[in-house]
């Protein structure tokens, strides 16, 4: 598909739109991870718990969101890392839906 976009139906996806939607659920998950960590509940990714204890979590979080995110905007044109870019997507949807429902059943 020329441009790098993916139709969903009638609806038309660049890269950069991806892109920017991965950023947006990467923030919501910082933002819900802070939440929650205030509240007492440990980060269960071995790597960023280790990132945490050091004081590097924001930094490492924002850099990986960040790293992934330049990915996607320039590879999105490639067919098949359509298909792994929307699978971050659906996972980010459901970590920020564990997130949100853990949270309200907390609070």
């Amino acid at each position: 598909m020329p441009g790098g976009r993916w139709s969903l139906g009638r609806a038309r996806f660049s890269g950069t739109f991806v892109a920017l939607l991965y950023v947006v659920f990467g923030i919501v998950d910082l933002t819900c991870s802070l939440a929650a960590f205030q509240l007492g509940f440990p980060e269960l990714n071995p790597f960023l718990r280790w990132m945490d204890g050091h004081g590097l979590f924001v930094p490492a979080k924002l850099a990986m969101t960040g790293i992934v995110a330049v990915l996607v905007a320039l590879l999105y044109s490639v067919g098949p890392a359509r298909l792994v870019a929307w699978s971050g997507i659906v996972t980010m949807m459901v970590v920020t839906a564990y997130h949100l429902l853990g949270l309200n059943a907390v609070l």
